[in-house]
């Protein structure tokens, strides 16, 4: 099996499991708070990733700073709560579509926050994206929702962490810059989750646990498919991930997405592309705020 061909299935098997993950969310979120699910994505993630850890040692968690590690942690939690709640809300298959604006909203940040020069085509591509989300919140020809506004604000945020992963993968072992972040939300989530605990039956048990397990899965097939191959060709099947969740979201929830969503989305989920590619063909390292920034 050539690489390509096994970083496609990779990256295929990781947009399955965020799909899933999201899934997962949505059907939980009607019996338990969001901190309870956050808790148990967090803490299960760790306890899962724990086979990596262990076989590279211990050692890899030592990180160079702190602060950027509380901070990335920090924006990651305001970004899953507001994620999470975001898709309680509003039909998965278009929060997943206003989801592609992260890596765009990463893209601007390491403009802001990196000092990242911006070219005449990035420009572009970026205005292009933006167009494509107008596509799918549709302002002015329908009410817009708030739910449609926290969901990108969530995105926003992701893109922002995304800034902290480039600074700390500078620094630190990819184990430490993997690790810290659930660890930190599992430690900030406990309070809340023992205060609106919701006793799960045997199968939700299985369900919340799950949500730790697809989501270090998803993490653990980007690693292999962008190991595998670049990147311009390994984000091409990131957009699975909106007809796998429109497809699970029709089965479980009955929502029925509009072809303004695969439309907006797609505009969007070009652009990245084509910002990644211009990176490339100007001999710079592929842009990792484009690459991470919907990661968590």
């Amino acid at each position: 099996m050539s690489l390509r061909i096994n970083s496609a299935l990779w990256m295929l098997f990781a947009s399955l499991n965020f799909a899933i993950l999201n899934t997962l969310v949505k059907y939980l979120s009607t019996e338990f708070s969001l901190s309870q699910i956050i808790f148990f994505r967090s803490f299960f993630a760790i306890v899962f990733i724990l086979p990596w850890l262990l076989n590279t040692g211990l050692l890899s968690l030592k990180t160079k700073s702190y602060k950027l590690q509380l901070a990335r942690s920090s924006v990651a939690l305001a970004a899953m709560y507001l994620w999470f709640f975001s898709i309680s809300k509003i039909p998965l298959a278009e929060a997943t579509a206003i989801n592609f604006t992260a890596p765009i909203f990463g893209a601007i940040c390491a403009i802001i926050f990196l000092k990242e020069k911006i070219k005449k085509r990035r420009f572009i591509a970026i205005i292009f994206s933006i167009l494509g989300a107008l596509i799918i919140i549709k302002p002015g020809f329908s009410q817009i929702n708030v739910y449609i506004l926290i969901a990108i604000l969530a995105s926003l945020l992701m893109g922002l962490a995304a800034i902290f992963i480039k600074k700390l993968s500078m620094v630190d072992h990819p184990n430490a810059v993997v690790f810290y972040m659930p660890a930190t939300l599992s430690v900030l989530s406990f309070i809340p989750c023992v205060i609106y605990w919701q006793t799960p039956s045997f199968f939700e048990g299985f369900l919340l646990v799950s949500t730790g397990l697809t989501a270090t899965l998803a993490h653990q097939g980007i690693t292999r498919a962008f190991a595998k191959s670049e990147a311009t060709y390994v984000l091409i099947f990131d957009y699975l991930r909106l007809p796998f969740t429109a497809l699970f979201a029709f089965y479980i929830f009955l929502e029925t997405p509009t072809l303004s969503i695969f439309l907006g989305s797609l505009i969007i989920f070009i652009s990245s592309i084509y910002i990644i590619n211009r990176e490339k063909v100007a001999g710079k390292k592929e842009t990792t705020p484009v690459i991470t920034a919907k990661r968590l």
